[in-house]
């Protein structure tokens, strides 16, 4: 395995190679990545895994301050499970200019959910990931469900740039009580973790009730009994339409965002 620090090295090392397979990430990794990366040599894919904390697509400086960072375990793990090369940039390769001006045009499905409640993210999304895509020419692009809208506006915009990658959607890996896999569970006490599960079971059991109800007040109502203070959406949607959907089909999916102990958390199913 090779660490690489810098846009020139990665490219010089990537150059003429074949069967590339990329799998960015803002390191504090867990199981759902490593599956990424086991999909990626499954397929006998050179693979390359990227870590870098992205500025542009957190709204809350103190939600990017206090994001987890396991930058000697994540290497650990990369090793262990064979990845070839892990691109590992300072700000200054990925964003090398002093002031970053942002013309990406972004799918409408940003307007939802994420996009509505973090003002910004889908546009910083896109661009640390066309600029990691100049660095590294990839042939396929690993991206995990936990983050379906995100997966859904990077495809599209690898489709408007008519891009050749082939986006492959991973499945959410999720613990024994239910929640998604998250670098961001490391920031909850097993108290909140114990209640994450709670509430995860809780919408999926109901499921059904929650696509096809008009209003959803009294599911909110619940979650909140678990002890959870604030919940940005609880929403149904149509994936093949993107639209919202009070339909129950193969296409719906359910989203929620929700805080717990401060922590902002999401999940889809």
């Amino acid at each position: 395995m090779k660490i690489i620090k810098t846009a020139n090295k990665i490219a010089f090392e990537l150059q003429n190679k074949k069967k590339i397979g990329f799998i960015p990430t803002m390191g504090c990794l867990h199981k759902g990545h490593v599956s990424l990366i086991k999909k990626s040599k499954k397929k006998k894919l050179l693979t390359v895994v990227s870590i870098f904390v992205n500025p542009l697509q957190f709204n809350n400086k103190k939600d990017f301050i206090k994001y987890p960072k396991t930058i000697s375990t994540d290497l650990k793990i990369c090793k262990k499970n064979k990845v070839d090369f892990v691109y590992l940039p300072q700000k200054k390769e990925i964003y090398p200019e002093k002031k970053i001006i942002i013309k990406n045009k972004i799918h409408f499905f940003k307007k939802y959910m994420e996009g509505k409640f973090r003002p910004g993210h889908f546009e910083g999304v896109i661009e640390v990931v066309k600029r990691l895509l100049k660095h590294i020419k990839t042939n396929y692009l690993f991206l995990g469900k936990k983050d379906y809208q995100q997966l859904i506006i990077i495809k599209e915009y690898l489709r408007s740039i008519n891009s050749k990658i082939i986006v492959v959607p991973c499945d959410t890996i999720r613990a024994k009580n239910g929640i998604a896999l998250s670098s961001r569970n490391k920031l909850l006490d097993q108290k909140s973790l114990n209640t994450a599960g709670k509430i995860i079971n809780f919408l999926k059991n109901n499921k059904n009730k929650i696509i096809k109800s008009k209003d959803n007040s009294l599911f909110l109502k619940k979650i909140k009994e678990f002890g959870v203070k604030k919940i940005d959406y609880l929403t149904a949607f149509d994936l093949k339409k993107l639209k919202k959907t009070n339909k129950s089909t193969v296409n719906t999916r359910v989203f929620i965002a929700y805080y717990l102990n401060g922590v902002r958390l999401i999940d889809n199913f």
